[in-house]
């Protein structure tokens, strides 16, 4: 039986030509392009069979009610997850939570039509370049500690992590999310106790290392301060 394709993406030119390689291929119907994540709730509705894809940009694991959503279409959908190359720390992520066909967005052709394959048979497939990188993961256990810990941070703790990476001081840091310095230093110590660093430099390369610094700078508004402020843990 013949599935229709939801393409999510924000860059219409590669949605485009994704739907393109779609309604050349017999086994599927025409592709259906949508842009705007509150959408993605109405495929869910629909009894076609389908297969979606969609690009790691949009999948917000900062949100609880965007994994929520994403839990819900993977019972119900398919999912194939196009990485973005700047997305390195979101793999991670995505791996965690139970996404299992992830493709890197410079993919070929024919690895593309593999991950759509493997999605609707609920099969486990990464593409050369995306397995390259898990495996590379795998080898150095000491990052994929240091990114679980990351990723388990508060979107408040992970705001005041980025703000050091670019040297802010602590007043300022309080100042931007309405609390005192006191509050932003206690979270900095407790930090620095998670990862057993030292200093500054210490978090500073913990930001590295995880990838949270190059994906808030793909992804500022995933770190909006109306998102961080006010939720401190102390």
């Amino acid at each position: 039986m013949q599935s229709q394709v939801i393409i999510c993406d924000q860059q219409p030119v590669y949605a485009l030509g994704s739907a393109m390689l779609i309604h050349q291929h017999p086994a599927y119907l025409k592709a259906h392009i949508i842009e705007d994540f509150s959408k993605l709730k109405e495929v869910t509705i629909n009894t076609t069979p389908r297969v979606l894809v969609i690009e790691s940009a949009m999948f917000k694991v900062s949100q609880t009610q965007n994994i929520e959503l994403y839990s819900l279409i993977k019972k119900k959908i398919p999912v194939m997850i196009v990485l973005n190359d700047q997305d390195d720390f979101v793999l991670f992520q995505l791996i965690e939570n139970g996404f299992s066909v992830i493709v890197s967005r410079n993919v070929s052709k024919d690895e593309w039509l593999k991950g759509l394959e493997m999605a609707k048979k609920d099969k486990v497939y990464f593409s050369n370049e995306i397995a390259n990188k898990v495996s590379a993961m795998m080898h150095n256990m000491d990052d994929v500690n240091i990114i679980d810990k990351v990723y388990q941070l508060s979107l408040y703790d992970k705001y005041i992590l980025i703000r050091i990476c670019q040297e802010a001081p602590s007043k300022l840091i309080a100042s931007e999310l309405g609390h005192s310095k006191r509050t932003v230093e206690g979270h900095r110590t407790k930090m620095m106790q998670l990862f057993d660093v030292k200093n500054a430099a210490g978090l500073v390369k913990v930001a590295c290392t995880s990838k949270l610094y190059d994906h808030y700078l793909s992804n500022p508004g995933l770190y909006d301060i109306t998102l961080c402020a006010n939720t401190s843990s102390l």
